[in-house]
């Protein structure tokens, strides 16, 4: 049995589940689109057109069913107008990813497997009632035997095989959508799959958590600003993650921040100058920064938590954001054109012309506003959305990044809403281009290329010599394919076909004609076989008619 249907029997419940729950929905013509109907037997399902809800609200409420996995990935979807609809963006934005906390016997045995000790031995003292409860995991308030407070991070017993399991199906269901349909394809879903089982993976394991932490407390360790917690690596696994607990308030709590009279509009302008820092400088960000994963201190400063999620970005996405940035304020259409399409992958038929004209018609919802009134997170998600029906596939990290964007632009509208993310980017994305000026720069640029166009010179004798044998040996092979070649070939063998048919037909006509005329009874047991054969030769003379009409080549 081949690999992947060992795969999909081996998980053969939660495969129905998934199949009977998104059919439940009104997705279940998918499923017998790809050929997947053994899970839907025995199972009638309301028809698409007569179910009430929105085609989105379904697809959500089917996710919420299908619980940890589907959600997370749902929620990734959510920040993505460049693969889906705006208005499924918008539905899966309400996926909520609170679950009662699970048992402490549970935590304790997590624990106690994971660290190799008793949980007395490790904790002076531990709070049995969690801080926090999610889909992975649940947050605990404790304290070490030297006295340092700490909250530890505990997986869920078995979640890792949960997840494992439904990536295992999901790549399944996109490989098969893949081959059964033409919008899987377009949209290389198995990639998307791909993508999100990376994302999981890295959630799901805290020592990438714990490791991101230490990053970003490297690149702010000379910001006064911000205060990042300190990872205890002898007390965190990939299960367990203990980190040191900071005494602060959640921004999301206006009214103890007004009681600790703390500027609101100074905390939300250092957090987005702390982004675009980690964008512009460091090239490592903070995925989810939203005021839940933000703390503050009575003198302003603010904490940083939840390090699940984290976008890195090399030199050249950040050159090209910083362009777009640049050409979004100078109002430069062809400038914003160029980087837009050399962030993405964009088909080969793309309507260039159209393109630039959308592009146009978004600046000029924008054009004479003062910098301070431009939403450039509402200008990023209005990017993505001309990605989708460009069909231009842009890397998770810009997604990721614009993602960012819309959080912040949300905090400043809800906290500060004086305030403008595109003012507070500007110098960063000046400084960037004064940066690319330097000697240095343009230095390391040219050895670059230098090095790259070495490697190509040194690679070409090799290459020639290649291509100069295989033609040598007689094998060099050329392809050319006409783009409506095989089209023509398909109608080609179709006519040839029909005309074979019609050919035989014919003879069989002929023939027992003549073989009506040379006896005078049946051959076989005095069964009419002539005047069948003549009943058999008619009805596949009227289908042969039949088709040609229905074709509308006649």
């Amino acid at each position: 049995m081949p690999m992947k249907l060992q795969r999909r029997y081996k998980h053969f419940h939660r495969y129905r589940d998934v199949v009977q729950t998104l059919g439940k929905h009104g997705f279940d013509f998918l499923f017998k689109q790809i050929g997947l109907t053994e899970f839907l037997r025995g199972r009638k399902f309301t028809p698409e057109e007569e179910l009430e809800d929105s085609t989105a609200k379904r697809l959500r409420l089917a996710i919420e069913e299908l619980g940890t996995t589907f959600i997370k990935v749902g929620q990734l979807l959510s920040t993505r107008p460049d693969l889906i609809p705006k208005e499924w963006t918008v539905e899966l934005s309400k996926l909520q990813d609170e679950v009662p906390p699970f048992s402490f016997m549970d935590v304790r045995k997590q624990i106690e497997t994971e660290l190799g000790h008793t949980l007395e031995d490790l904790f002076s003292s531990f709070e049995a009632e969690p801080l926090a409860a999610a889909s992975i995991g649940q947050v605990h308030r404790a304290v070490l035997h030297g006295g340092e407070e700490v909250v530890v991070k505990v997986q869920r017993p078995d979640i890792e095989e949960i997840i494992k399991t439904d990536l295992e199906i999901l790549h399944d269901l996109a490989r098969l959508l893949e081959k059964h349909t033409d919008w899987a394809t377009m949209y290389n879903l198995r990639d998307q799959v791909m993508e999100f089982e990376d994302i999981l993976t890295n959630e799901v394991n805290y020592l990438n958590e714990g490791q991101n932490l230490d990053i970003f407390r490297r690149n702010f360790k000379n910001d006064k600003r911000v205060y990042l917690p300190e990872v205890y690596w002898d007390y965190t696994t990939k299960k367990v993650l203990t980190m040191e607990y900071v005494k602060a308030v959640k921004l999301t709590d206006s009214e103890r921040l007004d009681k600790m009279d703390v500027d609101t509009g100074q905390v939300v302008t250092t957090l987005c100058e702390v982004v675009f820092k980690q964008i512009f400088v460091d090239g490592v960000f903070h995925g989810d920064p939203h005021p839940g994963n933000v703390m503050v201190f009575p003198d302003g400063r603010i904490v940083l938590m939840d390090f699940g999620i984290v976008g890195v970005i090399d030199d050249e996405l950040k050159e090209k954001f910083g362009d777009m940035l640049i050409a979004q304020v100078s109002w430069n259409t062809e400038a914003i054109l160029r980087s837009f399409l050399s962030l993405g992958l964009a088909p080969p038929d793309i309507n260039r012309r159209e393109l630039r004209h959308d592009i146009e018609r978004m600046q000029h919802k924008y054009y004479g506003m003062p910098l301070s009134k431009i939403k450039l997170g509402e200008a990023m998600k209005e990017f993505l959305e001309i990605a989708f029906d460009y069909k231009i596939k842009l890397p998770t990290e810009f997604t990721l990044l614009a993602k960012a964007m819309i959080i912040l632009e949300g905090i400043i509208s809800r906290l500060a809403p004086q305030l403008s993310l595109m003012e507070i980017a500007e110098p960063f994305g000046k400084d960037l281009t004064r940066r690319r000026l330097t000697f240095d720069y343009l230095k390391k640029t040219i050895s670059k290329n230098l090095q790259e166009y070495g490697e190509i010179l040194g690679s070409l004798p090799r290459q020639l010599s290649d291509l100069m044998n295989i033609m040598e040996h007689g094998q060099f092979k050329a392809t050319l394919e006409h783009k409506d070649l095989r089209e023509f070939l398909n109608n080609l063998n179709h006519m040839i076909n029909r005309l074979a048919f019609s050919i035989v037909l014919a003879s069989l006509i002929v023939g027992l004609s003549l073989i009506v005329q040379g006896i005078e009874h049946s051959i076989l047991w005095r069964i009419p076989l002539a005047e069948i054969g003549f009943i058999v030769a008619g009805a596949m003379g009227f289908w042969l008619l039949i088709s040609i009409i229905r074709s509308g080549r006649f």
